[in-house]
Order: structure tokens, then sequence, then C-alpha cells
């Protein structure tokens, strides 16, 4: 079964419609045999009731004119009258044969006529199907020379009876399907407008960011409430964990700075002291394992503190993104220059605003610090890394770009190195794998969009942030 087939056998609408529209089949079919069954009995009825009176009247003028045969004025008046070709067989007692057509099919056997009481039976005649009468009643003018029990056979085509079935059944047909082509649009548009509210429901959900647990606070339909309570509740505990995680995290990486630290500082004055190579070649490994450990420890923490439950307690307010990222870049120069990186700072605001609305400077400090680390880090001497500020436009905010000419990342690692603990470089001992993670996450605590871009001419990388207006 392929997807698609899945898809709409699973459908909440699709079954809902099935519900409904089956059985109305049933129901509309159930109707139309009721109706054929209804007219098909009228139809023999009156047909039948005309086969009396003609009997009667034939029976009579055969009588009265002594077994002469109906005129031709008289045939074509009842064909004209019926629309139906009519036969007719008199027999006088004892079966005697007195006028008409001889040939017309006999009663069926076993059947015993009472006087006056007519018989009706199907028969066919001359290649077409016929409804016939058979009655028999007492001539007691003694003055006729047919005197006695007389038998009168009369047979009629259906052409007539069976086009009227079939025009009231084409009718009824009609009309059903008509009534239930609007009962489909009727119940495809009630389907839709109920399950309208679990429209809302999707797109709620769908417009969330993916740190957002609050409770869904929408109103819905009671049979769709329990649902959402359960959601919110499955939510809650979600919540609650990554919390738990979190301040496991941040108290484990808070309880790791200050050993480390002291480790570092030991290690240090170790190794200036240190005059064996060994003895240095081992102090300068276990310096440099710390700074790492160190860093991670760091990044750990920083990661909790821009983590959605880390940023409850954030406050945002105006932040003038042009000020922050100069000093930032600013306060980053030395650092550059220990490893012999150009770093240096575009204004391209042009005059005009880059202040973003909600910002927070904490975090959008440490999101540009993280972009520039990362750039000099991975970068070889000689890199030049270059922060940009585009001023805000009329329909887009201000932008925040970190661009250098280093090895890049090929456009397919693109998505993969904004997860955390990601590195493509594992020769490089000095990464974390955190940097491009905490970035991701300040850009989603201010709505803005981040994305990874080739540098200048195909060469390098270029993160770009672009704020909301």
């Amino acid at each position: 079964m392929t997807e698609n087939a899945t898809a709409i056998s699973t459908s909440l609408r699709a079954r809902l419609l099935r519900w409904l529209l089956l059985p109305g089949l049933m129901l509309a079919f159930g109707l139309l045999a009721k109706n054929y069954l209804t007219v098909s009995e009228m139809a023999n009825r009156i047909q039948d009731r005309l086969l009396v009176a003609l009997a009667v009247t034939i029976s009579e003028h055969a009588i009265n004119s002594r077994g002469d045969l109906l005129s031709r004025d008289i045939e074509l008046l009842l064909e004209q009258f019926t629309r139906e070709n009519t036969y007719y067989r008199v027999q006088g007692p004892d079966g005697a044969f007195v006028t008409g057509d001889s040939g017309l099919p006999r009663l069926p056997d076993g059947v015993t006529l009472e006087p006056g009481v007519p018989h009706f039976y199907n028969a066919h005649y001359r290649n077409e199907d016929v409804r016939a009468v058979t009655m028999k009643y007492l001539v007691s003018n003694p003055s006729s020379n047919i005197y006695g029990w007389v038998t009168i056979d009369v047979s009629q085509t259906r052409r007539e009876r069976d086009n009227l079935i079939y025009d009231e059944l084409l009718g009824s047909t009609t009309d059903f399907l008509v009534l239930m082509f609007l009962g489909g649009v009727f119940a495809w548009i009630g389907v839709s407008r109920g399950l309208a509210p679990l429209r809302r429901l999707q797109q709620a959900i769908r417009r969330r960011s993916t740190d957002d647990l609050r409770p869904i606070r929408h109103a819905m339909p009671k049979e769709v409430t329990e649902v959402v309570r359960s959601l919110n509740a499955l939510l809650a505990r979600l919540e609650s964990s990554i919390t738990a995680n979190q301040r496991f995290i941040a108290d484990a990486s808070h309880q790791l700075r200050t050993p480390l630290a002291t480790v570092q500082a030991e290690a240090e004055w170790a190794l200036r002291n240190a005059s064996d190579q060994q003895d240095r070649q081992a102090l300068e490994r276990i310096v440099s394992q710390t700074r790492q450990t160190a860093r991670l420890a760091n990044q750990l923490l920083n990661l909790a503190r821009v983590s959605p439950e880390g940023r409850k307690a954030v406050r945002y307010e105006k932040t003038d993104l042009l000020a922050l990222a100069a000093s930032v870049t600013s306060g980053m120069v030395r650092y550059a220059i220990r490893h012999d990186i150009d770093l240096g700072f575009d204004d391209q605001s042009e005059g005009m605003n880059c202040e973003i609305e909600t910002g927070n400077e904490v975090l959008l400090q440490e999101m540009l610090g993280n972009l520039i680390e990362n750039a000099i880090l991975y970068g070889t001497p000689g890199t030049i890394v270059t922060v940009r500020v585009i001023g805000r436009g009329v329909a887009v905010g201000p932008v925040l770009e970190v661009e250098d000419n280093g090895p890049g990342i090929p456009e397919k690692d693109r998505d993969t190195v904004l997860e955390r603990f990601v590195r493509l470089d594992e020769q490089n001992g000095q990464g974390c794998g955190l940097g491009l993670a905490i970035v991701k996450e300040v850009a989603n605590a201010h709505q803005a969009v981040m994305s990874l871009e080739d540098g200048k001419d195909g060469v390098g990388l270029k993160v770009r942030i672009a704020f909301p207006r």
C-alpha cells in the first residue's frame, strides 16, 4: 500500500464521509427498490382493471352481434386509447370457439375459474410479453344464439405498462442521484466545519518553536478537550524532564569550573618551572587537556543558560546591535592577535537603525563571542575574520554577519554542525562542538533567522543572523 493510500485510509475526514454516505447510499437503493415495486403494482392494478373493462365490453359486443368480430374502427380506437395491441377470444358453453383469436394462450393448468371472477396471468403471444385476463359469466338471454356459460380471454401487450414503470423509475433515480450529490456536498461541508478545531490545533502546534512547551490554551470541542489535556500533561512532563537535565548540567559545569581552574593554574606553574623535556611535554598535554575541559564546562554552562529553561529569567529590552557588535569585536582583538588572525569590524548600517526591539545583551554577547571564537579556533594563521552589521530596512530587521576566509563548512554538513557535540574536524582539539548550538539557541530566543553561507568568492564561511523587524 502506498503512503498516499495509507493516508486516505486513515484520514478522519474520509472515515466520517464514508460512515455518512454509505448508509445514505444503502437507504437510497432501498427506497428505489421500494418505489419500483410500488409503481409496478399500481401500473398492473390500473391495467388489470382496464383489461376487465375490455373483456366485458368485447364479450357484450360478441353476444349482441351474435358472434361477430370487433370492427376495425373499434380495434383502432382501442389501440389509440390503450397504445397497446389487444387480442381476445370468446368461447361459448363447452369451450366452443365463438370469435376472436383462436391461438391466444390458454389459462394456466390447474386454475379453476369462478363465475364473474377475473383471473390474471402473464403470457407470451406473437413474440411479445402480454398481460391476460380470463373470466366467465352466464348468458341467460334465450333470444341470443349464445346461451349458457361464456368464457372471454383478453390479452394485451405490456409496452405502455413497461414504459410507464421505466419512466417513473428513471425519474426517481435521477431525483435520488441529485439528492445524494447534494447530500455529499453538504456532508463534505459539515465534516470540514466539524474538523476545523483540529486544523486550528494543528496550526497552533505547527507555529510553535521546538523549545516552546507551554500548555495549549485554545478552546476545543469536548471530544478533543481530553486529547488536548493529555497533550498538555505530556508537555508538562517533558518540560520538567528537560528542566531537571538542564539544571543538572548547569550545576555540574559550575562545580567543575573551580577545580579545573585550580588544576590548570597548578599545571601551568609546574610547566614554567619544569626543566626536564619529558616532564614539560607531559605538563603541556595536561595544560592543553585542562583548558579544553574547562572550555567544555564553560560551554555547557552557557548552553544551559541560553536554553529555553535558562532563558525564563532573562529580561529582554531594546538593544543596539551595532554598539554591542563593535564592543564584543574590540574585546576579542587581543585573542585574535595571539592566534595570528586578522579580526575586523565592518559597519554597514549606513545611518540606519540597528536596534533590536526585544534583545538581551548578555545572550547576544555570548552568541557573537562564540561566532568569533569559532572563526579564530578553526582558522589558520592569517585568516581574515570580519564582523559586519547591516542596518534595519523597511521590511527586515538588522543583520549580523561573521565572515571568514578559513576552511569553511561543506554545504551538506551545515545543518549537522548546528547540533550539539558535532565536530567536523576531530583533529582540532580546541573545539567542543557546542559553539554553533549556543548561537542557534540565542538566535531562536530572539526569533532571528540563522543561516550558514559561503564566504566571499565561495571561500570560507559566512554566518548570517537576520533579526525580525
